[in-house]
């Protein structure tokens, strides 16, 4: 009898947290709850994102227009609502629950959609302008809705923490796709939750270029039969960038689907960890799951873990995980470089290779963020 045991957490405390004074809501009683649970909170002690301070940044009401697109409400007008302020400000775990309850109570950004047919949203969040970005945003999408949802995080900034939620009512599909172009942000948090009715379809995109220490958590709740989750992330690292990106897939329905794929590249000094988690319940007869990992590492400093994890508790199932970590083949590199490119060009083509099935899943209208993300590979080549 094997049994799941999750790290004891470790936390510091810090002499300067948030206070009640930080919320930015006019309506400070909605969070009273949440706030006397996140004051007894102490922070993540994280050794290898080495997190162990925390240094309080002002909260300011975001400036300028972060909905690109989309007919949505802002997150503190919804929360006023009684129907939407449940889902809003519901609490789960994400990267760290202080950091889930931190969005949650002092955002100064994000957005509520309640979708009842089809949509396309597009956010972009502007560091270069707010110092600070605190985002508390959610979906629900009713039956047999859609939406692509196209999230930019851009600039610098000292730090961002996003916590989302995400409800899927059956037969819904919804296409998420997260941009992170952050190479000097400080500190960049981002938790995610899915919750799958019947037959709903999931697809989340990430591409991640920074910042200098970023922890990413995203999980999916197959609970319906038939309900479908695929996790797909590329990742370039430099510097001394740290990374810990976490996916986990739980399966409760029949007939469900998981896929989890990482591909990352390290230059210079920079360390990824990627965790990936399929959980298949007794009750996902017929689940099939899967989690892959590929790092490039070009820099003998550089260093990539892979920490991939099967709990499976049916019989009845398929489910497979393999990771692998190395250099540029190469064969292949010698095969470009003899038809006349240099290094540097060749070694940009293998790249390309791997981020341009994600980038290709952006629709014609985000073309010019396209061409900002491979120009983003470029400058770190």
């Amino acid at each position: 009898m094997f049994t799941r045991v999750e790290p004891k957490r470790q936390s510091f405390e810090v002499v300067d947290d948030y206070t009640s004074k930080d919320i930015i809501s006019e309506k400070k009683e909605l969070f009273h709850d949440l706030f006397s649970e996140y004051s007894t909170q102490g922070f993540p002690r994280w050794k290898r994102l080495e997190l162990s301070d925390f240094k309080k940044v002002p909260i300011k009401k975001y400036e300028g227009n972060f909905v690109k697109s989309g007919n949505v409400q802002l997150s503190g007008e919804s929360i006023e609502k009684r129907e939407y302020r449940d889902f809003l400000l519901e609490k789960f775990e994400g990267v760290d629950l202080k950091f889930v309850l931190m969005a949650l109570i002092f955002f100064n950004a994000g957005m509520f959609k309640e979708i009842n047919g089809n949509e396309k949203i597009d956010l972009i969040y502007d560091l270069s302008k707010n110092n600070v970005l605190i985002e508390n945003s959610g979906l629900i999408l009713r039956k047999h809705s859609s939406a692509f949802l196209v999230r930019e995080y851009r600039s610098g900034g000292n730090f961002l923490n996003s916590a989302s939620k995400f409800f899927l009512n059956s037969g819904s599909s919804l296409k998420i796709f997260n941009v992170f172009i952050n190479p000097k942000t400080d500190l960049l948090i981002s938790s995610n939750l899915y919750d799958l009715e019947e037959s709903a379809n999931l697809e989340v995109y990430d591409v991640i270029f920074g910042g200098q220490k970023m922890a990413l958590d995203h999980l999916a709740n197959l609970k319906g039969k038939s309900s479908r989750a695929i996790f797909k992330t590329v990742y370039f690292g430099r510097g001394r960038e740290r990374l810990d990106l976490r996916y986990e897939i739980d399966h409760y329905g029949e007939n469900t689907y998981g896929r989890i794929e990482s591909n990352g590249v390290l230059a210079d000094e920079s360390y990824s960890v990627v965790r990936g988690n399929i959980d298949i319940k007794s009750t996902a007869y017929n689940a099939d799951s899967e989690e892959k990992s590929h790092v490039i590492n070009l820099s003998s400093r550089a260093r990539a873990d892979s920490i991939p994890s099967l709990f499976v508790d049916n019989s009845n199932v398929s489910a497979r995980h393999g990771s692998a970590v190395g250099n540029i083949d190469e064969n292949k590199l010698y095969y470009l470089m003899s038809r006349g490119l240099d290094e540097r060009s060749a070694i940009k083509l293998i790249i390309s290779g791997i981020f341009e099935p994600v980038i290709n899943e952006l629709p014609p209208d985000n073309a010019d963020l396209k061409g900002e993300i491979e120009d983003a590979m470029s400058i770190r080549i």
